[in-house]
């Protein structure tokens, strides 16, 4: 079973009464390895958050290259990367919120602008345009997060400078 299909199952008349468990979408922007490297961060730091809080919570950490056995997880990062676009659309349909994770180079900004505009049609049709965010991980000569909000279009949440920002957004993420 993959990924996909662990998610995929869950159609919006059974989801109402499927347990709660949150999905939070990512799409790495970018030909860099910083933002894929963001969302590693992200999800371990999730796990360790949980772990240290004594909360029986998992996260797993699902892409669509690999065909991982399909656990039981309360906390679900789905990394959209090589998702083709049924799969993403399936995945962006049952996530509490996705984010265009990009480092702020300019060649990343220009593939989170398009990334962003594809994702803001897909959730205006799921009439969820506020669902979408920018993660920023910023690099020697990128923009700022006022020009990185402007040319996206999304509104930047978060700026992931360290492992101690990646660390807030984890307990953020985790805490709802």
């Amino acid at each position: 079973m993959t990924a996909l299909q662990s998610i995929s199952t869950i159609d919006r008349t059974v989801r109402a009464e499927a347990p709660t468990a949150s999905i939070y979408s990512f799409v790495p922007a970018g030909g860099s390895d910083h933002a894929r490297n963001a969302v590693r961060q992200l999800s371990e730091a999730m796990r360790a958050e949980l772990a240290a809080e004594g909360d029986g919570r998992t996260v797993l950490l699902a892409d669509f290259l690999d065909s991982q056995t399909a656990q039981l997880s309360s906390i679900t990062c789905v990394n959209l990367e090589d998702a083709d676009p049924a799969q993403a659309r399936a995945a962006i349909g049952v996530s509490e919120a996705v984010f265009v994770v990009s480092a702020t180079d300019t060649a990343s900004i220009e593939d989170a602008r398009a990334q962003a505009a594809w994702l803001q049609y897909v959730l205006r049709s799921l009439r969820r345009e506020e669902a979408c965010g920018l993660l920023l991980v910023p690099v020697s000569g990128g923009v700022t997060a006022a020009e990185a909000e402007e040319s996206v279009g999304l509104p930047v949440c978060g700026v992931l400078r360290t492992a101690s920002h990646i660390a807030q957004l984890a307990r953020w993420i985790a805490q709802e």
